[in-house]
């Protein structure tokens, strides 16, 4: 099963339009409830390089997330993707970016 917060390399391919391409480093951001029921699961990509950007949240790379540099999630795309397109772990996101997480996904769906 996956868990909230688990970074897992997850294959992205096909999109269409300006979707983030490739196979990417995603958080999984669904809860681990939900992770239990479902052959679903709700990830966002994380992306090279610290953004300012309002949807963003910078990440430094630590060895429990794995990282191999300072990347960021885009909670802009964030997206449901099937399982079968989850592929190896990469580690796991300290709990300390939950609260940014959350107030940013508040700001991406004007909750």
């Amino acid at each position: 099963m996956y868990k909230q917060l688990e970074i897992y390399w997850v294959n992205l391919e096909p999109t269409r339009g300006a979707e983030t391409r490739k196979k990417r480093p995603c958080l999984i951001l669904q809860s681990n409830l939900v992770n239990r029921e479902t052959r679903t699961v709700i990830v966002a990509p994380i992306l090279p390089g610290h953004k300012n950007w309002p949807f963003a949240v910078n990440l430094s790379p630590t060895k429990g997330n794995g990282l191999d540099k300072d990347r960021h999630i885009n909670l802009k795309q964030a997206r449901v993707v099937d399982i079968s397109r989850i592929e190896n772990k990469q580690g796991v996101l300290e709990r300390r970016y939950l609260k940014l997480i959350k107030t940013t996904l508040c700001l991406v769906f004007d909750l």
